[in-house]
């Protein structure tokens, strides 16, 4: 990339800004930045899978405040018995929503690599990153969640296990030096988690714009520049 050049945002962060600039929300929905994440809950049973996918539809339009065991089960049409067989506890289905961010996070990590107008790939990574983000900012957030993080070792694991996809994005990237890849792609990711905390700070629709584009075209800058 030129050195002169200004960092360009990709066409879904793109578009995106332009929603919120509309006054449109921020939040995923299934005519506007793409239905919750559902492809890992398909091999799941027909119960466990309308709870969870219940359960990302609620917090994709409400956030994580309004994710009751009973407002599940109303949304799902099952009974709260029926959740129970499966999830011993709400941080039970919580962790399992997480891990399913993980895992589709990973998917779009692996999608973003493979698509040209987003070489190179260590900057096809990050902008698969940003993308996720500002399509599931509740997820997000609780993907990244302490408490979550500090009971769930599984949960630690799938973030190690996605921090390792996009270190294997600069592993195709000649532009770093191999002995810095492993320690840039944690300072990297940690700088991802940042952008993503912020952005899920403000209530559906309400994040400034301009905020967003800063935070994203200055990530840009560095992720092109700083390899």
């Amino acid at each position: 990339m030129a050195r002169d050049r200004k960092p360009e945002l990709p066409k879904g962060i793109r578009e995106a800004l332009s929603a919120i600039a509309s006054g449109k929300p921020l939040f995923a929905r299934k005519e506007a930045l793409g239905a919750p994440p559902s492809d890992a809950l398909l091999a799941i049973d027909s119960v466990r899978a309308r709870t969870l996918a219940a359960a990302m539809q609620i917090l994709a339009d409400k956030g994580v405040a309004a994710l009751s065991l009973r407002a599940i089960a109303d949304s799902a049409g099952i009974g709260l018995a029926s959740i129970y067989h499966y999830f011993a506890n709400k941080d039970e289905l919580l962790l399992q929503l997480a891990l399913t961010g993980f895992h589709d996070l990973q998917r779009e990590i692996a999608h973003f690599r493979t698509l040209p107008e987003h070489a190179p790939p260590m900057r096809a990574a990050a902008r698969a990153f940003f993308n996720f983000v500002l399509a599931h900012p509740a997820l997000a957030t609780l993907m990244f969640d302490e408490h979550l993080m500090a009971q769930h070792g599984a949960l630690r694991e799938a973030e190690l296990a996605t921090i390792a996809a996009y270190r294997a994005s600069m592993e195709e990237d000649d532009r770093l030096p191999p002995e810095h890849q492993e320690n840039a792609a944690h300072a990297i990711w940690a700088m991802g988690r940042g952008i993503a905390a912020l952005i899920a700070s403000y209530p559906p629709g309400e994040i400034p714009p301009d905020r967003v584009e800063k935070l994203l075209a200055g990530a840009a800058f560095l992720i092109d520049r700083g390899a």
